[in-house]
């Protein structure tokens, strides 16, 4: 509920609203931004409702942030001050906090997962002198799972787009879609890349698992890995691949604990030829997905997962067996 004290215009005053006011301030936010932009050029328009979307995101975070409770320390004993009385505080990890700031005279800051996993704090402790300070505990439960919304909304549209873009081809997968990638089939051959040596090793392994596959499809196929690789030891510093058989399908999989490709360079990153930056797959992208016939990508702060699918490769080598049986 709401009320109009005064209404401020150019032309003058008012104590109330006329209709379109009031449809603008009770509308969405994607109405508000349309209204905001409509009359700017055209050329503009699309960079400004981005812009304007993007802040009022922020907004909702702030929003969502509230003062959880502030108490303050002295002598191991804890008081009350202020903010919601109720807010149930891991203390143990409190008093840590606290004795640690004390201790070393200065801010101490940690976020904090409740034993239950219900609620997550982020904790700041400030000393006063070597024996007391004041603790401030702010319940970000919110604003975490409003980043999550946030980050769920922007990777689905990003996943469509480029699926949509490469007919199909290049898929954007969740955490469990990654794992199931890892379990199916059967475990053909595997290796680590450490150093560059390592990568015209992976590839001679990789023709040995595969013999009798035409010599142009292991060429591809071997091209792809040490692309792969390459890409792991330039942005992660090394990582892990294998081979695995699922049906007639050989797949390659390449993982990495590197920082991950960031969610705004996605796009560009997988689908631009030649675009490359410290968190970009670079060209190399652009030839794998030339020669394979799906690519699937998990990619995140704790690291990458790439799996490269290169169907019918075993029936053409079984066809081959036969046609040589016959001669």
């Amino acid at each position: 509920m709401f009320d109009i004290l005064c209404v401020h215009r150019r032309q003058g005053t008012d104590r109330r609203l006329n209709k379109d006011e009031y449809q603008l301030l009770t509308g969405s936010n994607g109405e508000l931004v349309a209204e905001i932009s409509r009359h700017l050029p055209e050329h503009l328009q699309d960079l400004v409702k981005e812009k304007l979307l993007a802040e009022l995101e922020k907004s909702e975070l702030i929003s969502a942030l509230r003062v959880g409770k502030v108490l303050k320390y002295e002598r191991g004993r804890f008081r009350y001050i202020s903010g919601q009385a109720d807010l149930d505080l891991p203390m143990e990890e409190v008093e840590k906090l606290m004795r640690q700031a004390t201790r070393q005279g200065e801010h101490q800051r940690e976020v904090i997962i409740s034993a239950n996993g219900q609620k997550v704090f982020d904790l700041h402790g400030v000393p006063f002198d070597h024996r007391s300070g004041g603790l401030l505990a702010l319940d970000i439960t919110e604003v975490i799972e409003k980043e999550r919304k946030i980050h769920r909304q922007e990777m689905e549209a990003y996943r469509e787009a480029m699926s949509a873009v490469t007919g199909g081809r290049l898929h954007l997968v969740n955490g469990e879609e990654a794992k199931r990638l890892l379990s199916e089939g059967v475990e053909m051959v595997k290796g680590e890349a450490r150093q560059a040596h390592d990568i015209p090793e992976a590839r001679q392994v990789l023709r040995e698992s595969l013999p009798g596959i035409a010599s142009r499809r292991q060429h591809a196929i071997a091209l792809c890995l040490s692309e792969a690789l390459a890409n792991v030891l330039k942005h992660a510093g090394g990582g892990c691949w294998q081979v695995r058989r699922v049906g007639d399908i050989v797949r390659i999989i390449v993982q990495d604990r590197g920082p991950g490709i960031k969610t705004s360079e996605l796009a560009r990153a997988t689908l631009m030829q030649h675009y490359s930056t410290k968190n970009s797959m670079g060209c190399g992208f652009n030839l794998m997905l030339y020669y394979a016939d799906y690519l699937y990508l998990n990619t995140g702060p704790l690291g990458t997962t790439l799996a490269l699918d290169f169907s019918n490769v075993l029936t053409d080598k079984l066809n081959s067996e036969k046609m040589t049986e016959r001669r």
